[in-house]
């Protein structure tokens, strides 16, 4: 039984009671071009995802040069003035933005255009001097887990805690790309969200979409997939990408998977309320009973009602036996407590 509220996310609530958050992570597919960035933000909005995630990522002040990363993120960053365009973008469009900061000065400006959360992505997990400064924000974090072990994300977690963070989600993450099925242990979602008693997501970097249904089953209450406007282009993050149509069919398979969980207290519907009145058994006579005639076991059936006929239960059984009818009971007729005297 979970402890924690839920959380709020901009116009919408992420935990115990509410619908999956699906996020649609644009991140660096848009290459550097901030006009395929709002189309993709576009079919994102589209496709029915809840948020969209950017990547803002200065290469310098992350990645040594000369490395594959510092490459990549120097040729694909979008400008101050554009992320925040982007930002503009998906609120008019109904989608909440947010994105991956690296480093104190970009989580600054970009605290500035009023993101819905800020993103503690797996490789910045152990960066606790940056969690701390993110929480500090009042804003709520969103934290992967990939590459970690257990006592690492308790560390940053109770950082995150420690500097006034109260509104956190952790996401199971598996940072393998693209991650096999057998690596993604899914079963470590309700265990994370016992342990750390706080919401638990999933950052999904399998292909296709079944991951990301099997975790919403498992009580994962936000999905994050990465989203490309075509996946067969090469590097970045499009080959674990879904595209607009994967999208979504992310989407309506969570929401599927939403309708057939239900609620966890377990009510009833008034149909099937109306439909135990005439499936369930009752005790009726198995034979035609005499007014004064004691009930044995043997005059006693288990029958499923005519319409509009009620009885005692069958747990009433036993109490039945023995006692001494102060009428007769007809054939097949329904038992009633009014029908019995009290056994002497």
């Amino acid at each position: 039984m979970t402890k924690f509220d839920s959380i709020s996310f901009g116009t919408r609530n992420v935990g115990p009671g509410n619908p999956v958050w699906i996020i649609a992570e644009v991140g660096v597919n848009h290459e550097g071009s901030v006009d395929i960035c709002a189309r993709m933000i576009e079919a994102a909005a589209s496709s029915g995802a809840d948020a969209v995630k950017l990547q803002t990522i200065d290469a310098d002040a992350n990645y040594m040069r000369g490395t594959q990363s510092h490459a990549l993120f120097s040729r694909c960053a979008l400008t101050r003035e554009e992320t925040a365009r982007m930002f503009d973008l998906c609120r008019k469009l109904g989608v909440a933005p947010f994105t991956t900061a690296g480093d104190f000065e970009t989580l600054d400006w970009v605290d500035r255009l009023d993101p819905v959360a800020h993103k503690i992505s797996s490789g910045l997990l152990t960066h606790t001097p940056l969690v701390r400064h993110a929480a500090k924000t009042g804003r709520p974090l969103v934290m992967s887990t990939g590459m970690a072990q257990f006592g690492q994300i308790e560390t940053s977690v109770t950082a995150a805690r420690e500097a006034g963070c109260k509104g956190l989600v952790v996401l199971h993450c598996v940072s393998l790309y693209p991650a096999a099925p057998e690596s993604l242990n899914l079963a470590a979602i309700p265990m994370l969200r016992d342990r750390i008693d706080a919401p638990v997501g999933f950052s999904d970097h399998s292909i296709g979409t079944d991951a990301s249904f099997a975790a919403t089953v498992l009580g994962a209450c936000m999905v994050e997939k990465h989203f490309s406007l075509d996946t067969r282009r090469p590097d970045f993050d499009h080959a674990i990408s879904v595209d607009p149509r994967g999208m979504s069919d992310l989407v309506e398979r969570i929401r599927s998977a939403e309708r057939l969980l239900g609620r966890s207290d377990r009510p009833l519907t008034r149909e099937e309320s109306e439909k135990a009145g005439v499936m369930h058994r009752i005790l009726v006579a198995r034979h035609a009973i005499a007014k004064g005639e004691r009930l044995s076991a043997q005059s006693v059936a288990f029958k499923r009602p005519r319409p509009g006929l009620t009885g005692l239960r069958p747990d009433d059984f036993e109490k039945v036996v023995g006692r001494r009818t102060r009428q007769t009971i007809a054939e097949d007729s329904p038992i009633l407590g009014e029908m019995l005297e009290d056994i002497q």
